[in-house]
């Protein structure tokens, strides 16, 4: 049932007109809006209020929060989880507070109480997941091997390391989290495909996922880089096979074949 702005400013404690400011910065559109300009809300309005709400009372301004809501499913859902994670530290440390008031109204004073105002590890992860910041590949991170060629070597004479690194580090660490689950989605493609062959269907597609994702997100996938990330993947090799024998072979296989197909073209 569609609801009235009077009845959504009452329900959730938003004005009128910050409801109307949500609209014109294309956070938060109506349903419907009648002749009249009458707005009109739904129930998926009403739930992205309150996540907008949500991520407000953690401290995120308005501009991450609209970065947030236009994020995947996964992503999203990823961020609620740590946060879940951290209310209910907040909870059992009121909790533990609460425990604490009781024992001095009864004259039972105990030192350990003092812990109730150690914030430091609190207000760390509260950082960590408030504060969108720069997020780095490193060594000991899972989705590192498969992109090690991209990271370890010079791809062209307009592309480096250096500046692959600047796309990579100029992103949040909500848009980082998108970049990994597109690019264990593309892992995973290989990986399925590597029982039909290098010049399969199966193995185009993914390639074809694999230079699109690269394209989007960190530098231009000309034939000759193609041909270039074939021979890295070959002396990464030792890294790339320690999950899966013949990986990496089989992506630099793939990487040739898909050169000559005309439609790969961008």
């Amino acid at each position: 049932m569609m609801k009235a702005v009077r009845d959504v400013s009452i329900a959730s404690g938003v004005s009128r007109r910050t409801l109307q400011y949500y609209d014109e910065i294309g956070l938060l559109k109506p349903a419907a809006v009648k002749p009249s300009g009458y707005r009109l809300y739904d129930e998926a309005f009403l739930e992205r209020l309150w996540r907008i709400l949500f991520y407000k009372e953690l401290g995120f301004s308005l501009e991450e929060i609209k970065k947030i809501l236009g994020t995947s499913p996964e992503t999203e859902r990823k961020l609620m989880e740590k946060h879940r994670l951290l209310l209910a530290k907040k909870q059992a440390r009121l909790a533990g507070m609460i425990k604490s008031i009781e024992g001095i109204l009864a004259g039972a004073f105990d030192e350990a109480m003092l812990s109730d105002f150690n914030m430091k590890e609190f207000e760390r992860e509260k950082r960590e997941n408030q504060k969108i910041t720069i997020r780095r590949l490193t060594e000991e991170d899972p989705f590192y091997d498969f992109f090690r060629p991209l990271i370890k070597y010079k791809l062209t004479t307009r592309t480096g390391v250096k500046s692959m690194l600047r796309n990579i580090n100029s992103a949040s660490n909500l848009d980082w989290d998108s970049i990994r689950l597109a690019g264990e989605k593309i892992g995973a493609a290989f990986v399925a495909a590597m029982p039909y062959g290098p010049e399969s269907h199966e193995a185009m597609k993914a390639v074809a996922g694999f230079t699109s994702y690269l394209s989007e997100h960190l530098f231009s996938c000309e034939n000759e880089v193609l041909i270039e990330l074939s021979i890295l993947y070959l002396k990464d090799a030792d890294y790339i096979n320690k999950d899966r024998a013949g990986l990496a072979e089989f992506v630099s296989d793939s990487l040739v074949n898909f050169r000559a197909v005309p439609s790969s073209k961008g």
